[in-house]
């Protein structure tokens, strides 16, 4: 399956979806809580502002424990939390200015609620498989996000 295939499947499978972008001035908390990103278990996707094909990055937020119940961290927690001891809004600043990236569009879908009950790591590796498919390797910014 392309990734192509694979995101429009995605937003047929989880209808409570969105988009949002970051430019390079903006925070991500802010971007998130103006977005209303829900709290829900989400996977998601980061691209460049300027190329939805190719994903930067695929992750997912919320943690499926052996008895059944999710670890509670929401998108919007995930983006606005630390990454490598640096805070988020930060981290996105950066990477926007090292890349010389005009901004950053995030997609997302929530894959556990009461519509859906699909366990968030499976989503995202469905993801991370097509992307593997059609271009034959993982984002490029999965192996330090």
């Amino acid at each position: 399956m392309t990734l192509g295939s694979a995101i429009e499947q995605a937003r047929i499978r989880f209808t409570n979806n969105g988009q949002f972008s970051l430019l390079p001035d903006e925070s991500i908390n802010e971007v998130v809580r103006r977005e209303k990103v829900p709290n829900a278990s989400e996977i998601y996707m980061i691209f460049r502002c300027d190329d939805l094909d190719r994903p930067l990055y695929i992750g997912k937020s919320g943690t499926m424990m052996t008895d059944g119940s999710l670890k509670k961290q929401s998108l919007g927690k995930r983006l606005t939390r630390k990454q490598g001891g640096m805070s988020r809004s930060k981290f996105f600043r950066k990477l926007m200015a090292y890349s010389g990236l005009g901004g950053l569009t995030f997609l997302w879908f929530v894959t556990h609620d009461r519509d859906s009950r699909v366990i968030p790591a499976l989503a995202e590796m469905e993801l991370a498989q097509a992307h593997y498919e059609t271009y034959g390797c993982l984002p490029e910014l999965n192996k330090c996000f």
